[in-house]
């Protein structure tokens, strides 16, 4: 019996060179469509097949309900149980059911009751906020402009927790900060310091807490776990990353991670990519492998799609290889509707950088990009390709707590229009409206041979 054949598919070369590796802690470098997986399911099915493992002696995590779901279903059909968690469900495990956990609308409230109670007390207090200041505060919380200040805030105090900072780090910002920020970092003080207490006085925890509790618990619980491995291991952020080195610590288990810093695309929400990028800095006896066939896209898009996001200087040169060819696999349409194009193409997603870009479409198969990241389709269409990159408002201060210093401009935005481009199976159709996005522009100045170009 073949254990590299899964549910049908020989393994490649380098799948099975990364499954057998010896090392104590792997990391497994992948492309779009590459078959992470398959590698996956060909691992555990070698550990227990070849490596007589147990299946309580496996632990699978991965990034979303819907992945791990997923996952763990294809498990299922090997004919093996294995414990297949989320993070958030890895830290419930750890720490019991004795917490209450809130959810993300409870900053958000606790936000809100900070602006009525500085709105009345502060108008003559200097400030960055004097255009939503000066009005009734029935109003202040419906204007773009207070909604813009929200997220700004909402995101610096995740981003701040998730990298296992506290209201000291924010007061060494504030020393180091100039005049304005300092103003907004007041405020971001005192925002943290009203919804530490409230979360406190209620008896509640919010995510980053409860994997930061998770951490201290793990010396109290007897884990069986010999091999842990980690999917879409580039969105880790600190303290998830954190709290697998605690479980490694006391279990000494192997760990297999799969990833693709092409596709790391939630920076914002506190993803650390320096442990993917520099793996072999945070573990000692480390081994790297690069999966090298896509069985999805063809050659011709591998060619544009990895020549785009190389362009930021921050991601692993890959060199990957496709067994089909489509002549130019990007077709550009000028002023052309959805409808116009819908019922012509072979199944195609549907993709938009907003929920607002999707919103009101009439048809199944359609998730943001962010949403989109793992599902593939034979065709492709992207709407609105006008809001893409996207513009962050104020995102200036979040350097104090984003992972690295070096801010390239659109990184992140870069990484999401290439998650995009390589969903398709066949072509991409990329919708241009009223005016061009610079990524488009780029496509047609630095990929024309690659690129069907139509116009209405």
């Amino acid at each position: 019996m073949n254990i590299f054949n899964i549910n049908g598919y020989d393994l490649d070369d380098t799948q099975i060179s990364a499954i057998k590796s010896d090392a104590q802690n792997t990391l497994v470098v992948a492309g779009a469509g590459s078959g992470k997986s398959l590698t996956i399911l060909g691992l555990i099915n070698y550990l227990i097949k070849e490596k007589k493992y147990k299946e309580n002696e496996i632990l699978v995590i991965s990034f979303t309900n819907e992945a791990t779901l997923s996952l763990h279903n294809k498990i299922l059909d090997l004919g093996y149980d294995i414990e297949s968690l989320t993070f958030h469900k890895l830290g419930i495990k750890l720490i019991g059911n004795n917490y209450s956990i809130v959810s993300n609308n409870y900053l958000n409230y606790c936000i809100d009751e900070y602006f009525k109670s500085y709105i009345s007390n502060n108008k003559n207090r200097f400030n960055l906020f004097k255009n939503i200041l000066y009005m009734d505060s029935n109003k202040v919380f419906h204007t773009y402009e207070y909604n813009n200040l929200k997220s700004l805030i909402i995101t610096f105090i995740n981003l701040l927790k998730s990298n296992n900072m506290n209201e000291k780090n924010i007061a060494t910002f504030y020393n180091k900060a100039f005049f304005n920020e300092k103003e907004l970092l007041k405020i971001i003080l005192e925002i943290y310091i009203l919804y530490k207490r409230e979360l406190e006085s209620t008896n509640q925890i919010d995510f980053n807490d409860m994997i930061t509790l998770a951490i201290d618990k793990v010396k109290d619980n007897k884990l069986p776990y010999k091999h842990i491995i980690i999917d879409e291991f580039q969105d880790t952020s600190t303290v998830r990353f954190d709290l697998i080195k605690e479980i490694i610590k006391y279990t000494n288990a192997k760990l297999f991670v799969v990833g693709d810093d092409f596709q790391s695309i939630y920076r914002f929400s506190g993803c650390n990519l320096d442990t993917f990028l520099n793996f072999n800095k945070y573990f000692k006896d480390t081994k790297t492998y690069y999966l090298k066939h896509t069985y999805r896209n063809s050659n011709e898009l591998i060619k544009v799609s990895t020549s785009f996001i190389m362009k930021n200087p921050k991601q692993l040169r890959k060199y990957i290889i496709s067994n089909k060819n489509v002549d130019k696999p990007i077709v550009i349409l000028f002023n052309f509707k959805l409808k116009d194009i819908i019922n012509h193409i072979e199944d195609p997603m549907i993709l938009g950088r907003n929920n607002k870009d999707i919103e009101g479409l009439n048809y199944d198969k359609k998730y943001t990009i962010h949403r989109s990241k793992g599902l593939e389709s034979t065709n492709v269409i992207i709407v609105n390709s006008d809001n893409i990159p996207n513009k962050v408002k104020n995102e200036k201060i979040l350097r104090y707590v984003l992972n690295d210093n070096d801010y390239i401009i659109h990184e992140e935005e870069r990484r999401l229009f290439y998650v995009a481009l390589t969903r398709t199976k066949n072509k991409v159709y990329i919708l241009v409206n009223k005016k061009m996005s610079p990524f488009v522009k780029e496509l047609i100045h630095d990929y024309k041979y690659y690129i069907d170009i139509r116009y209405k």
